[in-house]
């Protein structure tokens, strides 16, 4: 009986961190013009557009490609074109996932030289009872770091996002459900990267994924937003700062804690 409740009791506080995390991103925002952070937002900004365009390009123009080897497989004539079709969108989606998951990487590793020193701006705005390590990573231990956090993660998120997406292409009804479990999957693991920028200070890599995993929920619900705003086009333009500013003070107090 007990069980049962301690485990209904972290299903609860999970929701409840979800939540929190989403709401960082308003709670904090006042943030930017108060302590100055505009300069780690147009750097991020810029490697955005660039993202955007790579991404959009290659979904653009890989899909019918893509499409067109998918439906080699259909060796009839009736309905054909309609085969063709369903192909090329199923070939985009499979593009434009694959495309957000390495672009998402990307985008955070190339930015932890100033998502780093912004997250280390905010908690120094807010002292707290810690003591930071006497050797913080630098801009160029700081992509590295993110290069073996990345490594780790990637592979499993390619793969939970490679069953999923069959399971939903096999099992059509299915598709709605494993859609969303595909997001949740890419929010966790993008809002564990923004956790990351600021668990840098105090732990070694295989600390913070234990951080984390621990604090899952606080990361889907900042990764939800984060994705998001990606999905959105635009996003790609200040997701990893806003995702760090969101999230930042939190993990400091749980660090504390």
């Amino acid at each position: 009986m007990a069980e049962a409740f301690s485990e209904e009791q972290k299903y609860w506080t999970m929701i409840k961190d979800i939540f929190l995390g989403m709401s960082g991103y308003l709670k904090h925002l006042p943030l930017i013009s108060k302590l100055g952070l505009w300069k780690y937002i147009l750097v991020p900004m810029l490697m955005g557009i660039v993202l955007l365009v790579v991404v959009g390009g290659s979904a653009y123009g890989l899909s019918d490609n893509l499409g067109k080897w998918l439906v080699s497989w259909y060796k009839w004539d009736w309905g054909a074109s309609v085969v063709h079709t369903f192909s090329s969108w199923i070939a985009g989606i499979i593009i434009f996932v694959l495309g957000i998951i390495s672009s998402k990487y990307a985008i955070m590793i190339l930015a932890s030289p100033f998502m780093s020193p912004m997250s280390e701006k905010i908690e120094a705005a807010n002292p707290s009872g810690l003591t930071l390590r006497s050797n913080p990573p630098s801009a160029i231990g700081g992509i590295i770091r993110g290069i073996r956090l990345a490594a780790g993660n990637i592979i499993k998120e390619l793969f939970l996002t490679a069953v999923l997406l069959l399971i939903g292409i096999i099992i059509p009804f299915l598709s709605p459900v494993t859609a969303i479990l595909i997001f949740l999957l890419q929010s966790y693991y993008a809002g564990g990267g923004n956790m990351d920028f600021t668990l840098e200070r105090y732990y070694g890599v295989k600390e913070s994924r234990t951080f984390v995993k621990a604090n899952r929920g606080l990361a889907i619900g900042n990764g939800m937003v984060f994705m998001a705003m990606l999905m959105l086009g635009f996003g790609f333009l200040f997701a990893p700062s806003l995702g760090t500013l969101a999230v930042t003070s939190e993990v400091v107090d749980r660090i504390e804690q």
